[in-house]
């Protein structure tokens, strides 16, 4: 178990991976009591600190994902890359981080460049 929060929000699962020349960010939770919002950020090796990328609402799924297809945006593929995701909750927040140690091939690199370029 990856952490258990003192006002009932459980992470049991915390993981990024990539997903073609996409990084596929999973979440699992086993409870959400008090959770207003899971807030996720990512920080590339070369970068002073964590970009935001999304705000999820609380669903009392199970699993949530993020795929971030913007990975290579910015950011030159200076991996390794690193995920934080907040907990907010009503009595404070807990933040849970992962590092996608892989390196990116020159395959999925230059597709995630390309594919930048035409958004």
């Amino acid at each position: 178990m990856i952490g258990t929060l003192a006002y009932g929000a459980t992470i049991t699962l915390f993981q990024a991976t990539f997903d073609g020349s996409n990084v596929r960010v999973e979440w699992e939770v086993t409870s959400e009591t008090g959770v207003q919002t899971y807030d996720l950020w990512r920080k590339a090796n070369n970068e002073p600190s964590f970009t935001h990328m999304t705000t999820v609402q609380p669903s009392s799924q199970r699993r949530y994902l993020y795929l971030d297809s913007n990975v290579y945006r910015g950011t030159n593929g200076a991996g390794p890359f690193t995920y934080r995701l907040t907990v907010r909750t009503s009595a404070g927040d807990q933040n849970y981080t992962t590092v996608l140690n892989t390196t990116p091939s020159a395959v999925q690199r230059s597709w995630g460049s390309i594919k930048s370029m035409f958004r």
